[in-house]
């Protein structure tokens, strides 16, 4: 588990939250760092009812948490709010333009604003999946 102060693997610990990491070669394949975590800022720090974003992750957490840790080319960059997670979806979530629907069926974890990012630097390495953690900032 992931602390604030390092790592612990103390089980009396209760995690708070999860860290999940943006991969450098999503980002890439989405145009780019830059471009990337613009349009994720935009998407969480919207006020429209419904905002949320669908983060993949093929493990899913055990338990319920409120908090989702956010690590950017390793470093520990922002925190979001839980929505939830999906197992085996099947859902639509629109349409192509010739009007074939596009289904989500692979494993997320459902993000919402408002982001808030980290205020000071800390390394800490990416890594696939997720990781439980206390309150880190």
């Amino acid at each position: 588990m992931i602390t604030a102060n390092g790592y612990s693997k103390d089980p009396n610990i209760i995690p708070e939250g999860i860290v999940i990491t943006f991969g450098k070669e999503m980002m890439q394949e989405q145009g780019g760092a830059k471009l990337f975590l613009t349009t994720f800022i935009e998407s969480m720090n919207t006020h429209e009812e419904g905002a949320y974003w669908m983060h993949k992750c093929s493990n899913l957490p055990a338990m319920e948490v409120d908090i989702v840790y956010i690590i950017v080319l390793n470093r520990l960059w922002a925190k979001v709010y839980s929505g939830g997670y999906k197992r085996n979806p099947k859902d639509v979530f629109g349409y192509s333009a010739d009007g074939v629907e596009k289904i989500i069926d692979w494993n997320h974890i459902v993000l919402s604003g408002p982001i808030l990012k980290c205020s000071f630097k800390r390394a800490l390495k990416g890594f696939q999946g997720f990781r439980y953690c206390t309150k880190l900032f």
